[in-house]
């Protein structure tokens, strides 16, 4: 039976395929270096901006704190800012994640505020050093913080909208304006906690976000709508008689 050419290798591409697949796999091998390589800059880069500030820091310091050439820097990133706002930009992606899996669901409202400050509180411990850095607010990097303001408060008034649409929430606010209270509230609070942890415990902090956020200064729940904070207003103590219209009895 005759046997096709095309099935057979020629000695020639039997000699080349060894070297492709050398060529692939030296290939795989950079990549993964400069990933590596692009990685110690970012940490070198948080641990110096929290330690010192982004002012105070320069992009040789930051390579020599990886242990790279000056120059390496520049393969990496255009300046010290670029690779801040990586940083910053990774954070708060995945603290976006993080309050989209909380609000996902039908819960009720006070379980998805609870858990969304379960969350942002557990990202503030966990990023501690990058939230005093984005939020403070003498900070070099003041638009990355302001980005990131945004990009929240974008994802806080949509999932409002959803729930008010899906009759899961009430209609009492704009949407885009409660966004941005509730968001510089987070990022003020959270900053500040960040400086000192010591100034609260966590359990205040989890507790005093979703109260605020749910209730305002109010001691106690009352209709979400209800802005008086009570539905019936309370009797002056020492009432003083009215005199009535003329023509009326008392």
């Amino acid at each position: 039976m005759a046997v096709s050419h095309r099935m057979i290798a020629s000695p020639a591409e039997m000699a080349v395929a060894p070297g492709a697949a050398e060529s692939v796999a030296e290939r795989a091998r950079g990549s993964s270096r400069k990933r590596a390589t692009r990685q110690r800059l970012l940490d070198a880069g948080l641990a110096l901006f929290a330690e010192r500030g982004p002012h105070a820091v320069t992009t040789h310091v930051i390579a020599a704190e990886a242990g790279l050439a000056s120059g390496t820097f520049y393969l990496h990133f255009k300046d010290k800012l670029d690779l801040f706002r990586e940083l910053a930009e990774e954070a708060a992606s995945e603290l976006e994640a993080r309050l989209l899996s909380v609000s996902a669901g039908g819960e009720e409202t006070e379980q998805i505020v609870t858990a969304q400050a379960e969350a942002l509180v557990g990202f503030a411990e966990e990023r501690r050093d990058l939230l005093r850095i984005v939020f403070h607010p003498e900070s070099e990097a003041g638009d990355v913080g302001a980005r990131i303001l945004a990009r929240l408060a974008a994802g806080v008034s949509s999932r409002r909208r959803e729930r008010i649409a899906a009759g899961l929430g009430e209609d009492c606010f704009d949407p885009d304006v409660l966004a941005q209270a509730i968001v510089g509230m987070w990022a003020h609070v959270l900053a500040w906690w960040a400086e000192d942890p010591t100034r609260a415990s966590r359990d205040a902090l989890v507790r005093t976000l979703t109260h605020f956020q749910l209730h305002g200064n109010r001691s106690a729940a009352t209709d979400l709508c209800d802005f008086t904070g009570s539905a019936t207003p309370a009797a002056p103590s020492n009432p003083t008689p009215s005199t009535p219209p003329a023509g009326e009895s008392t």
